[in-house]
């Protein structure tokens, strides 16, 4: 599991958007900020309307200095997830980052959006039952080359997340796929 060092809501009034972004101009970083806030709060109407949990979008940082915007939100005690994430284009890397290692920095000039609804489910493997994460559904993956359009497309993603959360009761039940045929 991966450790969090530093979690920041996108709400919060000491957001540093660099690390995730690079520098932006002032009116570029608040058009950015808009769109990032505009996904937030279709997060936190579903949240309430459906009564999940979780903080709608964050900013959180690794040890790593993998750096990434994040939603996750939670339901059926926990075993239901809607998650949507913006990361810059070196997020996920060839090497692996080691403890020890100096923190990998971010490049700023392209980001990756995308979003699941992953559900918890009991799945026959071989011969036993086991718990495991299916996904229910997935919003591709996008490459944009912009801040201001990849805050958008998050902004987006967030928008796509709620309809779909409010599409089904948020229970296990309603969201598990069905189990993939064995005959063939």
């Amino acid at each position: 599991m991966t450790m969090i060092e530093i979690s920041t809501p996108i709400a919060a009034e000491d957001l540093d958007l660099a690390p995730v972004f690079g520098e932006l101009d002032d009116r570029t970083k608040e058009r950015v900020l808009d769109e990032l806030r505009r996904a937030d709060a279709a997060l936190a109407a579903v949240r309430d309307e459906l009564g999940l949990e979780g903080e709608g979008l964050t900013l959180e940082q690794y040890p790593s200095g993998q750096t990434e915007v994040v939603a996750n939100l939670k339901g059926a005690e926990g075993k239901l997830s809607f998650e949507a994430g913006l990361r810059p284009r070196n997020f996920f890397s060839e090497t692996p980052w080691q403890p020890g290692h100096a923190p990998r920095s971010m490049m700023t000039d392209a980001w990756d959006v995308d979003g699941y609804v992953r559900v918890m489910v009991r799945r026959l493997v071989g011969t036993h039952k086991y718990t495991i994460q299916e996904t229910a559904e997935e919003i591709e993956e996008r490459r944009f080359e912009d801040a201001v359009e990849a805050a958008a497309a998050l902004a987006s993603v967030c928008d796509e997340l709620a309809a779909l959360a409010r599409s089904r009761e948020p229970t296990v039940a309603a969201w598990e796929p069905p189990e993939e045929s064995s005959s063939g």
